[in-house]
């Protein structure tokens, strides 16, 4: 037989990194590592499964901004690069090479190790390209979500820029609107302070025609709704519904709710809102608001009346959870889980929330409903539940780092619920700055 005659390239370097999924892309199979203040490390995986699907894996958000994380990536063909000729990049900022070698306890395995990240990547949304050069020579690229927080912890995003609780919060277009409420003053404010996720900044868009406390806000059709409220600190309920338009920065006013509340909660449904209770008188009030017709439409009654309660849409259906049953933050508390079938036109109860609490706030996240913060005589809770609908069971979760109240909507946006603003002590003269999110990990399907 003939022999065969080619030509091989012989190079120091072939970069190339290891991946979770195994096919050279998403997220690496190497660590997160975080150093503390007295030295201990702490490791964990930068990929984590992808929800519902277990055979592939997705990029595990990590936090960065603690000035001390490192990341430990694996791969081969590196070993035989000088640290200093190793470069990389995330997202476009450039990161320290700590190392670029043999990893030594596995044969023809390399290892490279990154860091202290630059706490500025704290501050993207989502995931990052993560990009190594070895000699000139570009390795395969992967992703990372150098984001904070971690999966299943809380942390901070920017502060508001002024001080509020009692306000309504709601999500249109990717940006979140804090909107109306009071200060410590107690004094209604007409201020709408917009967040943007991908900037990490607030600004201040077009004010509230009349400034409301305690409304019930919704989001839908790409215009954003502020419904009823209070006008002061006390008892001026309105029936206001205030309609903002985003692209021209502007409001208007719309057919009023057939009976004045503060103090209930919105939810949209097949694109109408349902407003669910209030302060008393109207604990128990429940209607629907039709934003094509501008019309209204009062539905059966809540089973139990409550107020500074949440609700949400959850297998087609309206849940409303918890809340208190008379005005004062003294008054007793109520547990209940009532869920209103628009196809029916009836109610029936849920499981019972774990703890009986007023003034939470909560959001639905991948199916789930959470429920966070509120308010008792002698106290705030930092308490955070997670309930499925499928099962009809709760689970409590991580605590919030700082308990609060007075609340009206949160926000789910791209894996993080972000819960902004509210009063830090027991009745309505606490309102802060506070901007907190948590990273979920919870599917109910």
């Amino acid at each position: 037989t003939a022999d065969a005659v080619a030509a091989v390239r012989i190079a120091p370097v072939a970069p190339g990194l290891f991946t979770a999924n195994a096919n050279g892309a998403g997220a690496p199979a190497g660590f997160s590592v975080r150093v503390g203040i007295d030295g201990q490390q702490s490791f964990d995986n930068l990929f984590e499964r992808f929800p519902g699907v277990s055979s592939i894996y997705e990029a595990k958000p990590f936090d960065s901004a603690n000035g001390n994380t490192y990341l430990m990536l694996f791969g081969t063909g590196i070993r035989g690069a000088e640290a200093r000729n190793v470069t990389a990049t995330i997202g476009g900022v450039v990161v320290p090479v700590q190392a670029a070698a043999a990893q030594g306890s596995f044969a023809g395995l390399d290892q490279v190790n990154l860091g202290p990240l630059p706490i500025v990547l704290a501050n993207r949304r989502g995931k990052a390209e993560l990009a190594i050069r070895v000699e000139g020579l570009e390795a395969n690229k992967l992703t990372v979500a150098p984001t904070l927080p971690a999966t299943g912890e809380w942390g901070r995003r920017a502060d508001l820029i002024e001080a509020n609780s009692e306000m309504g919060v709601a999500e249109l277009n990717g940006k979140i609107y804090v909107l109306g409420g009071y200060p410590s003053s107690r004094v209604t404010v007409t201020t709408v302070q917009a967040y943007d996720t991908y900037s990490n900044a607030w600004s201040i868009v077009a004010p509230l025609p009349v400034g409301v406390n305690h409304n019930m806000p919704a989001a839908v059709n790409g215009k954003l709704y502020v419904i009823g409220g209070q006008t002061d600190a006390g008892t001026a309920f309105v029936n206001l519904v205030q309609e903002y338009d985003p692209a021209g920065n502007v409001w208007r006013v719309r057919t009023p709710m057939p009976a004045a509340r503060g103090g209930g909660a919105a939810v949209v449904l097949d694109g109408k809102i349902y407003v669910a209770g209030g302060r008393p008188p109207r604990g128990a009030d429940f209607a629907v608001y039709d934003p094509v017709l501008d019309a209204w439409t009062v539905l059966p009654e809540m089973p139990s009346q409550r107020n500074h309660l949440i609700a949400a849409a959850l297998q087609g259906k309206v849940y409303v959870f918890g809340g208190r049953l008379e005005g004062g933050f003294t008054s007793q508390a109520s547990g209940a889980v009532e869920i209103y079938d628009p196809k029916t036109n009836a109610w029936t109860k849920g499981a019972a929330m774990p703890k009986a609490r007023g003034g939470i706030n909560g959001v639905e996240a991948n199916g789930c409903m959470h429920v966070f913060g509120g308010e008792f005589a002698t106290g705030v809770h930092a308490d955070h539940d997670v309930y499925n609908p499928v099962t009809s069971t709760w689970m409590s979760l991580a605590n919030m780092p700082v308990a609060v109240h007075g609340v009206t909507g949160a926000v789910f946006l791209d894996g993080l619920i972000y819960a902004a603003g509210g009063g830090t002590m027991q009745g309505g003269s606490s309102g802060s700055r506070l901007h907190q999110v948590y990273r979920v990990n919870q599917v109910c399907r």
